[in-house]
């Protein structure tokens, strides 16, 4: 990476790019190029033999993004007949420039053979920031901009791969890409270094967004035409074992091709060995769950059940009878969810536990704005870091890194909880002792609430993007049930089903604002009665404790 020191670091991460390691192959062929012996080489055998070999290392291919343009023609008044020998271009733009001389005896090129390719750079068609000149015995790099008297970087040939790093920090394609931008802000700092009008200055400011805003559909447009690695999410599911997919994938809210391709990994899976799996999704052991959590799960018993598995062995928590066949398993889970766990206490208190704290932490993260510097910290480094044409570059910023790092520390934070009151090997829970804790972080979140009555203010300016925001769910919206409503109303079994058996939920999760719990009803023609809000808020999410649900739907 190429800091500029006349950057601070934050523009140096922004404005920069961390170097790929070199493939043995790319190596082999540096020492191939630096043992030449170029005593007999004509420039056409400099050109053949180096330059296009190294071009090629450095990430230029005729046609690709970053491409090379050799023998261009180019005019000068007078002089029509001047051939450019290579040209490399990012994104079609021409950025650098590099001149082939055959091998000079004299350890450093001169005033002839640089003011030759400065010619060629300043041309209207190339206008080349960066100068290049290879001999075969030697490198030298130029730029023109700032210093026309010695070069930026200089080595011989036959330390080529002890230098090749430093070549590719300016010449790697996004390198100069990068390389290029710094130089535009430094070229406003040149423009207006002696500026005295600020309205002028505000004059100019204007006419930058102006153009940044023509730019915003072709950026657009050229964001539709780029082929990004890794961009479907779902396609590396497929690619995880059994333990990736319950212990990382099953805990964040998955898309449908995602789902897909959960159930496509499990059913594979369970076909070799379905005890493990059962047992890994379902364990018979107190663990960390959350809502997302639960809906991967039942996502996952609707397609065994359409698949026609059989299970030989449930756990004895989510039978609904002794056989334990996979609709029965269903019917549970659905009864779970739909009353967010109000026969399974002990689960109950992990969820409502892990969006305790998932509050909490937001809470501390929107009033200590220096919690939020490591969340810049790695966007910077994603910047460097990950490959320009990684879908981990399109997602990236600090405020996602944010809401990360509140489910990250929520999970962790409820692993503890688990931990703490769980006994006999995680068999048995101590409830009791779990719902005094529970109590306890509401009384804490409450009296930091209560010391802060902005937070509602900050809240909004920090302005997170979250879809379902951490203080609704388990306050003022039941995620869980919609969640659940979401994956069963396309199926019409089991939508059909909730109807018939699970109507009070139903319409409770209507009252909530369920839109999956309002589609369903609409389907049957069903009419959803008004309910007290608060009441079903209250004995769902707080354990019938309204007046500490009614602090924080008001507090948030």
């Amino acid at each position: 990476m190429l800091i500029d020191k006349s950057f601070d670091l934050r523009e140096s991460l922004l404005l920069s790019k961390k170097l790929d390691q070199l493939d043995q192959k790319d190596i082999d062929e540096i020492l191939r190029i630096q043992n030449l012996d170029v005593s007999e080489f004509s420039e056409a055998d400099v050109r053949e033999e180096i330059i296009n070999q190294i071009v090629k290392i450095l990430g230029y291919s005729k046609g690709e993004f970053s491409s090379v343009d050799r023998e261009k023609h180019i005019r000068f008044l007078g002089k029509t007949s001047k051939y450019l020998d290579y040209s490399c271009t990012v994104f079609k733009e021409n950025f650098w420039i590099i001149e082939a001389k055959k091998p000079l005896k004299k350890e450093c090129f001169g005033y002839k053979e640089f003011s030759q390719a400065l010619e060629y750079s300043i041309h209207p068609e190339i206008n080349a920031s960066i100068i290049v000149l290879c001999d075969g015995l030697k490198i030298e790099v130029f730029d023109r901009d700032e210093n026309v008297e010695s070069p930026l970087i200089a080595f011989k040939v036959v330390d080529l791969l002890l230098n090749f790093d430093d070549l590719r920090k300016i010449l790697n394609p996004i390198n100069i890409w990068f390389f290029y931008k710094r130089k535009v802000l430094k070229a406003i700092d040149k423009a207006f270094e002696q500026e005295f009008n600020q309205n002028r200055l505000n004059e100019f400011l204007e006419l930058v967004d102006r153009r940044f805003d023509s730019k915003k559909s072709q950026i657009l447009k050229n964001f539709q035409n780029t082929k990004f690695k890794d961009k479907n999410y779902a396609d590396k599911i497929l690619k995880a074992d059994l333990d990736e997919i319950v212990d990382i994938y099953f805990y964040f809210s998955n898309n449908i091709s995602a789902l897909n391709n959960i159930n496509t990994v499990l059913l594979k899976k369970i076909s070799e060995t379905p005890f493990p799996v059962i047992l890994k999704i379902f364990p018979e052991k107190y663990k960390l769950f959350n809502e997302d959590y639960f809906s991967c799960a039942l996502s996952f018993l609707i397609k065994l059940e359409s698949e026609d598995k059989v299970l030989n062995w449930v756990p004895s928590w989510i039978k609904n009878d002794e056989r334990g066949e996979v609709e029965e398993v269903i019917k549970k889970l659905i009864k779970l969810m739909l009353n967010y766990f109000s026969d399974d206490l002990s689960r109950k208190l992990i969820l409502v536990a892990n969006n305790s704290w998932n509050r909490l932490i937001k809470i501390f993260y929107v009033l200590s704005p220096e919690l939020s510097k490591s969340s810049e910290l790695r966007h910077l480094l994603t910047r460097v870091d990950c490959s320009e044409f990684s879908w981990d570059q399109i997602v990236t910023s600090p405020k996602r890194n944010i809401l990360i790092d509140i489910d990250r520390f929520g999970m962790l934070q409820t692993c503890h909880f688990v931990r703490e009151f769980s006994e006999n090997d995680g068999y048995e829970f101590k409830t009791h002792s779990a719902m005094e804790y529970i109590k306890q972080l509401w009384s804490l979140e409450r009296k930091i609430l209560s010391n802060h009555p902005n937070y509602k203010e900050l809240l909004k300016e920090l302005d997170l993007g979250e879809i379902f925001p951490s203080e609704c769910r388990g306050i003022s919206f039941d995620y869980l049930g919609h969640i659940a409503l979401c994956i069963l109303k396309t199926n019409p079994k089991w939508s059909r089903y909730i109807v018939d058996f699970h109507l009070k939920e139903l319409i409770e999760l209507a009252n909530l604002n369920s839109w999956a719990a309002h589609q369903i009803l609409d389907q049957y023609g069903i009419q959803a009665e008004e309910m007290n809000k608060e009441k079903i808020l209250s004995e769902r999410l707080f354990f019938g404790n309204s007046e500490m649900q009614a602090f924080f739907a008001g507090s948030y």
